[in-house]
């Protein structure tokens, strides 16, 4: 049966009602008015036409109501299903919705890592080339062969009588934004045919003749210069100037040294001395007071060429040692392997990432140097080490040529 047939099939009973409804009426009226028959006899036989006429119609119209229930029934049905197939639609619309999102997450996981690799093998490939050209480059230099004693003293000296010394710069970088923060100073001699003489090799004869004295004071007061230009472009630049222990132990040299440092007190949060780590180990008595004395003017120390950490944090705290450097492969072993702890008052284990706040609690600031790679810095900033130094950063370079870079670099800003 058709929704549109349902109205007249309605109105048609209706009408059947009152038809049966007045022939009962009629009936019993006729009986009590034209045959006078009591009202009670009436009623009964007008009672009875109606009743009849119901089961008359009930049995002529039993299919039609059965139809009816049947098509409800099958609507029900139909409907309860179609509500059945929208929410299994449902569901599988949010499972692919989920296996979509979750197979873009692996591919882009997947391309993240291909990218990782390919700009890792990049940076080496292009390390690479860059160590074959500097080697062949230093190949084509004019290097200081292999000479006797002699005539590398005489070398030494001629080089110090005609100020033939230069200071080269090499940046130190706040990790991770890189950010130059201190650069460390490394002299340079040359001898008369312009060849350079590395500090492996002056080094070697300057102490014993009493040369490293005055290498250091012309050290200084190049740092000094330099640092002065340098904070007229930013204030919170720092230079690491290196020092030996046989100049701090010196009675003659030193008087001088710590004078022209009073001189220049003001450069103290700007001027940090570096001592080999061997050479701190084997500190000479007078050369650790003197160190107290420049403690006491308010210059700092470093220790760089640390093989293992298993240092005294409270001595370096104690002798005003505020920087350390090792390498950073070697940093990250030590670490991660736990070879080597530093020596504390704290009797407990450390876990590798704990071990830079651990030296930052005795005022002392883990760098990590000789840095080559960029898989070293991931590893370092893990381990979170805040400081950096090696060639990865920048390879040093004259004095000169830094300091001008330095004060270009804010005009060029400026015009920009």
């Amino acid at each position: 049966m058709h929704d549109r047939e349902k109205p007249v099939l309605a109105a048609a009973n209706f009408i059947l009602f009152l038809v049966y409804c007045v022939a009962a009426i009629g009936l019993g009226a006729f009986a009590f008015y034209i045959q006078e028959v009591s009202l009670a006899v009436s009623v009964c036989m007008g009672g009875l036409l109606g009743v009849a006429c119901g089961l008359f119609h009930l049995a002529f119209t039993p299919r039609e109501a059965k139809l009816a229930r049947s098509e409800k029934t099958r609507i029900d049905n139909e409907f309860q299903s179609l509500k059945d197939m929208h929410v299994a639609t449902h569901q599988e619309i949010e499972t692919l919705k989920t296996t979509v999102a979750e197979d873009a997450a692996a591919r882009e996981a997947a391309l993240a890592r291909e990218v990782r690799e390919i700009a890792m093998l990049l940076t080496t490939y292009v390390q690479k080339n860059e160590r074959r050209r500097e080697a062949s480059a230093v190949e084509g230099q004019k290097l200081t062969p292999r000479r006797s004693d002699q005539n590398l003293l005489a070398a030494v000296r001629s080089a110090l009588e005609e100020n033939r010394i230069e200071l080269h710069l090499q940046p130190i970088v706040a990790l991770p934004q890189r950010k130059t923060v201190y650069y460390e100073g490394f002299t340079r001699l040359r001898d008369p045919s312009g060849a350079v003489i590395l500090p492996s090799e002056f080094l070697r004869v300057a102490e014993p003749s009493g040369l490293v004295g005055e290498i250091d004071n012309l050290l200084l007061l190049r740092c000094v210069q330099i640092a002065r230009r340098l904070l007229k472009q930013d204030r919170r630049i720092g230079l690491f100037c290196n020092i030996s222990t046989t100049s701090l132990g010196d009675e003659t040299f030193f008087p001088q040294f710590i004078a022209f440092l009073r001189d220049h007190k003001d450069l103290a949060g700007s001027i940090i001395f570096e001592l080999t780590r061997d050479s701190f180990e084997k500190i000479p008595m007078a050369a650790e007071r003197n160190m107290g004395r420049l403690f006491d003017l308010g210059f700092r120390f470093s220790i760089d060429r640390c093989e293992t950490l298993d240092l005294d944090l409270r001595k370096l705290e104690r002798m005003g040692v505020r920087y350390v450097k090792i390498a950073g492969d070697k940093l990250v072993q030590q670490l991660v392997e736990a070879k080597a702890v530093p020596v504390t008052g704290l009797n407990r284990q450390f876990e590798p990432a704990d071990v830079s706040a651990l030296f930052s609690r005795y005022g002392v600031e883990l760098i990590a140097d000789r840095v080559e790679t960029e898989r070293t810095i991931v590893e370092i900033l893990e381990l979170d080490i805040g400081h950096a130094q090696g060639n990865l950063f920048g390879k040093p370079k004259a004095s000169a040529e830094v300091v001008k870079a330095s004060e270009e670099g804010p005009r060029l800003r400026m015009v920009s």
